[in-house]
């Protein structure tokens, strides 16, 4: 295999200045330059807020936060695993004339989108020290949320990209999906998860006896992984001081579920890795 030419920090080097090279280099030559990266979530959430603050934001303290956080951290999970499949035709000449390892692309694409979320990040975190108070505990598990978000993302975008050249419909596939996805995933509205843990198994196990396609919606909503990353991350940063913070139980099982479906994605990448050029 062409990455056992590569050391461990040898290929991070590539990662860290490939990837901010592509960043620095995204938008050069455009007028607006890194604010089209802004443009699109800040669109979105102009017009959402518009429409759902009559509807919710009564209900939802600091509803533009509590929104603007949600967008944010979608538009990175979504683009993240569509430039994952991108990208495999953005480097095609990488991947046909220069002998490497083909899952340093991946994370290339990780950390350019990790660059531009963090700074999108800090753009909420001005915007909260002006309409919120900030408590310094819960903040220290923020780091590992936005670790949380790159094994999530990198996942699904490998697992994507393994078979977006064999099947080209997929990247316009994932496209509506995703879309679907939005609308399953509580951005725009409250997260439900106060039931009581009892009453959570009843309706799982009533689903096996009584299916309700509400109630499958509903229990979707409520345990996918984007909805449980954006639920820990609001709650460590807009409602520290009314909800309790992340265990570290469960910052640890979530931890080791990402990272053995990250892993299992990255092993499944680099076996289809060996068929790409007879694929383009």
């Amino acid at each position: 295999m062409v990455s056992s030419r590569y050391t461990f920090s040898q290929m991070v080097r590539i990662v860290l200045a490939v990837g901010w090279s592509d960043f620095v280099l995204k938008y050069r030559g455009s007028v607006l330059g890194y604010l089209w990266s802004l443009l699109a979530p800040l669109a979105k959430f102009l017009v959402i807020y518009y429409v759902f603050k009559p509807l919710v934001g009564g209900a939802i303290p600091q509803y533009s936060l509590y929104l603007f956080l949600g967008i944010i951290m979608w538009e990175h999970f979504t683009v993240t695993t569509t430039h994952c499949m991108s990208a495999l035709q953005e480097k095609q000449a990488f991947f046909l004339k220069i002998p490497f390892p083909r899952l340093v692309i991946m994370f290339i694409v990780g950390w350019t989108n990790m660059i531009i979320f963090l700074t999108h990040f800090f753009i909420f975190i001005v915007f909260l020290l002006f309409t919120g108070d900030i408590y310094i505990m819960p903040w220290l598990y923020v780091p590992v949320i936005l670790l949380h978000m790159t094994l999530l993302a990198l996942g699904v975008g490998m697992l994507l990209a393994s078979y977006c050249l064999k099947y080209r419909d997929l990247l316009h596939l994932w496209g509506i999906l995703s879309q679907v996805l939005f609308w399953l995933t509580p951005i725009t509205y409250a997260y439900k998860l106060d039931t009581p843990i009892s009453q959570q198994w009843r309706s799982m196990l009533s689903m096996m006896y009584h299916p309700s396609l509400h109630t499958a919606f509903d229990l979707f909503v409520q345990f996918q992984p984007l909805s449980l990353l954006i639920y820990d991350m609001r709650r460590v940063t807009l409602y520290a001081a009314d909800l309790a913070f992340p265990s570290v139980a469960h910052i640890g099982g979530v931890t080791l579920l990402l990272t053995a479906f990250c892993t299992v994605a990255a092993v499944i990448f680099q076996r289809r890795s060996r068929y790409f050029i007879e694929e383009y």
